[in-house]
């Protein structure tokens, strides 16, 4: 089991970025001129809430790897760090009233940029170890008895379509641009901003991203709920499916120019 210590640090940097996160929101009620469109306060709000519930969702898994506290503990300060590096550049640029990712405007922009790069990376890797131990490795809770099958299997998955958010994640950094077939900017869905005219490498992002919330959740609740073992299987099976292909059909569709509808 992860030391306390290192559970409260995963906890505490993630309410620390929920609570930028309401700080954001506030913000966007002020008047402050527009940054590729939108209100500055917008993407370091959405990241900060992001970031948030990816580390609270960490310090609920980190936990449960078969693993030494060792282990733990370089997971736990490594997925903390790496995100306090995501987004304090995010922060900065947004005050700045300037874009943090892909600005390569000057040094001072190119180094921002550069750091979250390097974060990103970091924390990929980091991630892919993770979801090697979870599925090579028995999962287990806080107090050593076995996750139920079921639960496993959705962590499991959850972690695997977590990490296709790789491709179109570097496929932005790579372009330096998350848009396909147009410009940043312009017209956008409301809050998450997503392309309203050509491709949007953001959408396959977040929905490949917030699988590992989504899964693990439906299979706690599938566990609860007093149906049959085989239609349990069969609602997260179904559930994986349609995740792993929505993350994949809207990656294919935004290199293809189109937007999300």
């Amino acid at each position: 089991m992860i030391p306390n210590h290192l559970d409260r640090i995963l906890l505490w940097v993630a309410a620390a970025h929920l609570a930028i996160g309401v700080v954001c929101l506030f913000a966007l009620f002020a008047d402050a001129a527009s940054v590729m469109g939108v209100h500055p306060a917008l993407k370091p709000m959405k990241f900060a809430f992001s970031i948030g519930v990816f580390l609270a969702t960490m310090a609920v898994l980190i936990p449960a790897l078969s693993v030494g506290e060792g282990v733990r503990g370089a997971l736990a300060w490594t997925l903390a760090l790496t995100m306090i590096f995501e987004m304090v550049p995010i922060g900065v640029q947004a005050l700045r009233g300037t874009t943090s990712h892909f600005n390569m405007q000057g040094w001072f922009n190119s180094v921002l940029w550069r750091t979250m790069m390097v974060a990103i990376v970091t924390m990929t890797m980091a991630m892919v170890y993770v979801a090697l131990l979870a599925s090579l490795r028995p999962l287990h809770t806080p107090a050593g008895v076995p996750l139920d099958p079921l639960v496993a299997t959705a962590w499991r998955a959850g972690l695997w379509i977590f990490l296709l958010a790789a491709a179109s994640g570097f496929s932005m950094g790579g372009r330096l641009r998350h848009s396909v077939g147009g410009d940043d900017g312009g017209p956008g869905l409301p809050v998450v901003n997503w392309s309203a005219t050509h491709g949007d490498l953001r959408v396959s992002h977040f929905v490949a991203m917030h699988a590992l919330q989504a899964l693990p959740v439906l299979g706690s609740l599938l566990v609860a709920i007093p149906i049959g073992a085989m239609a349990r299987w069969t609602l997260l099976i179904s559930a994986i499916g349609v995740q792993t292909v929505s993350a994949l059909w809207t990656l294919f569709q935004a290199w293809g120019g189109r937007p999300v509808w």
